[in-house]
């Protein structure tokens, strides 16, 4: 077991400067306002000179400085950089830029980051969308075009600093035509990120579509030809970070080249930092590689100039240089996992190697060490990052450890192999084509292992799922008491048997209080979209599985969380992507017994895709072309065939209701009001309890005569981010005109609802 111990972190002005102007500029971030960011950040630039006077508090006094700086910086920065971007939102200007980056495909055309402005005016960084033509772009050239433009964030959907925390502030949609003139031959500002799309190009060749995509990731950052499925395995799994250039990548880098190369040797610095500087341009500079690469040149540095070389100075001056370039990166996520990922294995990661190898013999501990020091690094790093990954995610990867340990050796190899048949293939084709063959079976390798893993019950948690949350805090907790007890002789054995124990019983609890509920409904947030769990005692059905935050991901997570990793029965009111979008994902993480679908839209690809998939699985697929009853534990499914005889889907939708007793609860898919009427006139529908507001809250559906026939108590709205204006004013009248209580999933996140006989909770 790893002791509990914690290397000793120098005292230096530099550290506690660095801690100061990272907390204030996070603190700015997320507050603004300019006016009190300057004179809060004045104020406590005067205390510390203050506290320097008086010889007092050195900690502090440096601290309020990095605070007062970083302060200040943010308001000349946004003075700089953010207020012409400012000046153009909401705007319809000429706009005149530079391209900086690769084009990337969209659903609707493609997108391109460039340096733009008006005229003559100060240039910033910005999202240009338009049609497809701008694939056909590259780094270097120049467009004239009129734009819209709005905030940058606001092009994903919703409010957050995505863009802003990577120095991008303005979003243009371009109309019209767009003049470009082709930059001559390979401008020198941007030959190496022109060089990282020719190695893009070269691996599309090499490779089959499903092994490149994730290859250009690894080694141009490039993680476009990533599927969205694969990607939630990963993260789920914790291995998110392998796909994410970072300090992993500058590590492989590093460790090949020093093979060949001495680094004491000031000759062999002229090759090592030229190359360092070269893959982190290439590779987008993001947070992790910056961090690595400035960790690696410190490092190889201090020995030639006659210093000692630490690494708590080296990270605190990575982080340092990185906000005083944006000072807005400070609520950049991919910069707090990295640096907090690194600071834990700085503190714990070796001491806890060391503790783990000391019981064996010389001869074992030579092949101990590297399977120690994954499962070491692995732990270190997310004793400071689980609570990031539950700020950000709502749960957090308990099989990482183990992940990295079963899959790092693939990755390093396919990251060396990948390169090196990039080389071979740029001279020689078919050596390089027999070199990516082999490659290829490291990568095959992973993608099996992160999909096998992540179909693991408890593989990952969500937090705010039974009583993870409470295990968690009791982790942190013990681990603080730990730290701190006056023992001279600790023995980590008795904290990490119960750290155990603990997550046994909370998993095991969660699982029970799961199953001893008659009936309980859970509609997840899966932003525009819809998908409800129901749940009676040990049985599970779902109810369509569409929406745009990761449906799959999102219904598959949940079950497993509550110790479930099958669903007896997946019921799909019809096959629109925002209701069977992610039954192909989920097909992949979850045993489903079976399927209930109306049999409607037999061209659509998506059916056709589900079928095949079910048809592998050998699952069986019911079309409901009569009313139907289902036992589901100790409630019922009653599924309403179709009403509607048009061409559309929405009007041929299944209805369901739930049932226990005398509870009911109905979801209607997105049934339009006529087909409502039809249903409860057909199916003589009962008072219920719950409705499941149809269509997402359009104006169109919950029609006042399903009203005045269902009389629901409550209403649950599966609706996320969207331009059709759900849920509708007319709609949200009606329920209230009702006397429904209305829930929301985009207000209030998932929802769950408990019926017991007589009573709903």
């Amino acid at each position: 077991m790893p002791v509990l111990t914690l290397q000793r972190v120098p005292s230096t002005p530099l550290i506690w400067f660095t801690v100061g102007f990272a907390l204030a500029s996070l603190a700015g971030v997320l507050l603004g306002g300019a006016v009190w960011l300057a004179a809060v950040g004045l104020a406590c630039v005067s205390i510390g000179f203050l506290l320097r006077g008086l010889g007092r508090w050195p900690q502090a006094r440096r601290l309020l400085a990095g605070a007062g700086i970083a302060l200040v910086w943010l308001v000349v920065y946004g003075a700089v950089f953010v207020s012409p971007a400012q000046a153009m939102e909401n705007r319809t200007v000429q706009l005149d830029a530079v391209v900086t980056r690769w084009p990337e495909r969209t659903d609707y055309g493609a997108r391109v980051i460039l340096q733009a402005g008006e005229g003559e005016g100060r240039k910033v960084s910005a999202l240009l969308y338009g049609d497809s033509g701008l694939s056909d772009l590259r780094p270097g050239d120049k467009l004239s075009c009129v734009a819209y433009c709005t905030p940058a964030d606001a092009s994903r959907g919703e409010d957050s600093l995505y863009y802003a925390s990577q120095g991008i502030h303005l979003s243009a949609k371009a109309y019209g035509d767009i003049t470009v003139t082709k930059a001559e031959g390979i401008p020198p500002r941007y030959a190496l990120t022109i060089l990282s799309g020719k190695i893009r190009q070269t691996i599309d060749r090499l490779y089959p579509e499903h092994e490149a995509g994730f290859l250009r990731a690894i080694l141009t950052g490039d993680k476009s030809g990533l599927e969205q499925a694969d990607k939630d395995n990963f993260n789920r799994v914790g291995l998110g970070h392998v796909v994410v250039i970072s300090g992993l990548h500058v590590t492989f880098l590093m460790g090949v080249l020093t093979l060949f190369l001495d680094s004491r040797k000031k000759r062999s610095l002229l090759v090592l930092l030229p190359v360092l500087l070269a893959f982190c341009l290439m590779t987008g500079s993001g947070p992790g590689t910056v961090r690595a690469s400035i960790l690696c040149t410190l490092a190889l540095l201090a020995p030639l100039l006659g210093r000692e070389y630490n690494c708590f100075t080296g990270l605190s001056t990575a982080l340092l240089l990185l906000l005083a370039w944006n000072p807005w990166a400070a609520a950049n996520a991919g910069l707090q996992f990295s640096f907090l990922s690194t600071l834990g294995i700085l503190l714990f990661g070796e001491n806890w190697c060391k503790a783990w190898l000391k019981p064996f013999p010389r001869k074992a501990k030579r092949w101990l060490r590297p399977v120690f020091g994954i499962l070491t690094v692995s732990l270190a790093a997310m004793v400071f990052t689980v609570p990031l990954s539950w700020y950000y995610f709502g749960r957090f990867s308990l099989i990482a450890p183990l992940a990295n340990l079963c899959a790092s050796w693939a990755v390093s190899l396919a990251f060396v192999g990948g390169a090196l048949s990039v080389l071979v293939g740029a001279v020689c084709f078919p050596v390089g084509h027999l070199l990516a063959g082999l490659v290829g079976l490291h990568i095959r390798y992973f993608f099996w292992f992160a999909g096998k893993a992540s179909q693991i019950s408890l593989a990952a948690v969500e937090m705010d799922r039974g009583y993870y949350a409470a295990w968690a805090l009791f982790v942190y907790g013990l681990v603080l008491l730990y730290l701190l007890a006056p023992v001279k002789e600790k023995r980590p054995i008795l904290p990490a048997c119960a750290c155990v124990v603990t997550l046994c019983l909370s998993a095991l609890l969660t699982a029970k209080t799961a199953q001893r509920q008659d009936l309980a409904l859970t509609v997840l947030d899966v932003g525009q979209g819809q998908s409800v769990v129901v749940t009676s005692q040990k049985s599970r059905a779902l109810i369509d599985c569409g929406g745009t935050k990761r449906p799959g991901d999102t219904a598959a997570t949940y079950l497993q969380s509550i110790g479930s990793s099958n669903v007896d029965l997946l019921v799909l009111t019809h096959f629109h992507e925002d209701h069977a979008g992610g039954v192909p994902e989920l097909l992949d993480r979850v045993k489903v017994g079976a399927i209930a679908a109306p049999d409607v839209d037999q061209d659509s690809p998506l059916r056709q895709e589900i079928e095949a998939q079910a048809a592998e699985q050998g699952i069986p697929i019911h079309y409901v072309t009569e009313t139907c009853q289902v036992a589901l534990g100790q409630a019922r499914l009653t599924l309403y065939a179709p009403v509607g005889s048009g061409g559309e889907s929405n009007e041929q939708c299944v209805s369901v209701l739930c049932a226990k007793g005398t509870w009911e609860a109905l979801l209607t898919g997105d049934m339009p009001g006529e087909e409502e009427v039809r249903l409860a006139n057909r199916e003589k529908l009962p008072d219920i309890e719950c409705l499941i507001a149809g269509h997402h809250g359009s104006k169109y559906s919950t029609s006042e005569a399903l009203l005045q026939v269902t009389r629901p108590d409550l209403a649950m709205i599966s609706v996320g981010r969207n331009a059709y204006g759900h849920p509708a004013p007319e709609t949200l009248a009606r329920l209230e005109a009702a006397g429904a209580a209305i829930y929301r999933t985009d207000r209030h996140g998932s929802i769950t609802i408990y019926a017991q006989e007589g009573e709903t909770s």
